[in-house]
């Protein structure tokens, strides 16, 4: 990894750290690229950067995020807050991730804005464990 410079708010540079390389990359191209094209401070185009990172790669704040998954052929959605560990028990039982969405995208988009919550066991399935 490359030396990095500090992102100008301390907020942002807590985020930044929670990047990977290439999502870092990409945030500092951004980054650039606003600062230059919309003539604002480093410090706004930082913060418009990571707000274009977040909603690209939603995974990255390690809170509650929605897996979509293909299970046995029908969309499901699952709420997480440990995305490996959701990822190995959802493949266990057999599922198919298609995305890592926003928890209020979905709510809002499959769910007309008010959804439910049960267990896994709530899946009438053997192979289903509990999370």
């Amino acid at each position: 990894m490359q030396n990095r410079i500090t992102p100008c708010d301390a907020i942002v540079a807590d985020l930044v750290k929670l990047l990977d390389d290439g999502q870092r990359e990409d945030f500092e191209e951004r980054a650039g690229i606003i600062e230059f094209d919309s003539q604002v401070s480093r410090g706004h185009a930082e913060c418009l950067a990571l707000l274009d990172v977040l909603r690209r790669y939603p995974a990255v704040l390690p809170n509650v995020v929605v897996l979509h998954i293909d299970l046995d052929g029908a969309s499901q959605w699952f709420l997480t807050t440990n995305l490996e560990s959701a990822r190995q028990q959802l493949q266990d039982m057999g599922g198919i991730e298609i995305a890592i969405l926003n928890v209020a995208n979905v709510i809002e988009q499959q769910y007309a804005g008010l959804a439910t919550l049960s267990t896994l066991s709530g899946i009438s399935d053997a192979k289903t464990a509990q999370f």
